[in-house]
């Protein structure tokens, strides 16, 4: 907001747990400059009074119910400051990179002051600023929390067309050639990155979810080195996904893209709403069969309604014969810019699996596909006439560019 915003009158989402607070609220602030212009009764509510146009600022209280750094967040994406009234220390702390942060006690005049304040600084600023804790990545993350890295989705539709693996070997990739990465198995229904690649199954993303502090300290604890790229493993089992917060990958993904320059993740079936749209770039796998490009064709109007502004891309895997189709012909059937086609490589796979390594490190025909894949998905905002040269010799292509 501007500073000519803030001598008119702020139009104000509130979402408040206590009806007294609220009462006081709703009477007094208007007197000091401020339009009631929604009110929410839970957080769901909140984000989606939030989605209409004209809301200048939130303000929320720590007790609202459902409430999670998963709604700040959403409040965030949407370019809405936000001042939270908090009881304790220990909501202070959870919420405090997210918004302005003051007493729940506190005076109204002091409650209007933080929400111009707020208001006049945007939604990207909190009230004490801290120093984001050393994650441990490969590389250094980068050094500021206003660069917003890249959000790569891996999807697929129904069946085992090899999300996982691809997911693994692209983020392994990207950070092999010099990008700091994060790879987050997002996969609610039981994830299985941390067995591909031998790493602890009890850290992940529940224990995040479970611990207490800050988003970034909890993620500290919980995040662990991979192949040339940092891990967060997912809910090894479906029941355990149950006890994340609505929202909640989305609000680690958020997190992880302040810190590095692309965040890898790994959908599940059905991917998660909140990831989809944080995505700049959508990477479907689809094997190269007729059943598995219908599967796919019939989750492109979702996928492109949840995420309008992405970059989506096709990654035919598995290819093998003459009886499979090639990767322009399944461009043309889907109307869908493919990164290309990864031949079946059985040795190679065989490889990965003992050696509990990425594909793309195995050598072999796959490899040569999924590091050429990776090129040109790095290279996609400044390839000359969609073809990139990378490393191998091998050109990767941007077929059917729209």
């Amino acid at each position: 907001m501007t500073a000519e915003g803030a001598s008119r009158s702020l139009r104000l989402l509130l979402a408040v747990g206590d009806r007294t607070v609220e009462q006081q609220i709703v009477h007094e602030l208007p007197e000091l400059g401020f339009v009631i212009a929604r009110r929410a009764l839970d957080a769901p509510g909140m984000i989606e009074a939030a989605s209409e146009s004209g809301i200048d600022i939130a303000l929320v209280t720590a007790d609202l119910h459902r409430i999670s750094e998963a709604t700040l967040i959403a409040l965030r994406e949407r370019d809405i400051p936000v001042v939270v009234l908090t009881r304790d220390e220990t909501d202070a702390v959870r919420f405090r990179e997210l918004a302005q942060i003051l007493p729940a006690r506190s005076p109204i005049a002091t409650v209007a002051s933080a929400l111009r304040e707020a208001a006049t600084r945007g939604a990207g600023a909190t009230q004490q600023p801290i120093e984001p804790p050393p994650l441990a990545a490969t590389g250094s993350p980068m050094p500021s929390q206003d660069r917003r890295g890249e959000v790569i989705a891996v999807g697929s539709g129904k069946g085992a067309p090899g999300r996982t693996t691809v997911a693994i070997a692209l983020a392994a990739e990207l950070g092999r050639t010099g990008s700091t990465v994060a790879l987050v198995d997002g996969d609610l229904r039981g994830g299985n990155v941390a067995a591909y690649l031998d790493l602890d199954p009890r850290r992940g993303i529940v224990g995040v979810a479970a611990s207490s502090g800050s988003l970034s300290e909890r993620l500290e604890a919980e995040l662990q080195p991979g192949p040339h790229c940092t891990v967060l493993a997912g809910a090894e089992r479906p029941e355990l996904a149950a006890t994340l917060p609505a929202d909640f990958l989305g609000a680690v993904v958020a997190t992880l893209r302040g810190r590095f320059e692309r965040v890898v993740v790994d959908l599940g079936v059905p991917a998660e709403p909140s990831v989809v749209r944080a995505a700049d770039a959508v990477v479907i796998v689809a094997a190269a069969d007729l059943v598995a490009i219908w599967n796919v064709r019939t989750g492109l109007p979702a996928l492109r309604q949840t995420a309008p502004n992405a970059r989506m891309y096709l990654l035919v895997n598995r290819q093998e014969g003459r009886e499979h189709y090639g990767p322009d012909e399944v461009a043309r059937a889907l109307d869908v810019p493919t990164l290309g086609a990864v031949r079946e490589d059985r040795k190679a796979a065989r490889r990965a699996i003992a050696g509990q390594a990425p594909l793309s490190e195995t050598g072999g025909k796959a490899a040569r596909d999924l590091r050429a894949a990776a090129a040109v998905l790095s290279a996609a905002g400044r390839e000359t006439n969609g073809v990139v040269s990378v490393a191998d010799g091998v050109a990767g292509r941007l077929l059917m560019e729209r």
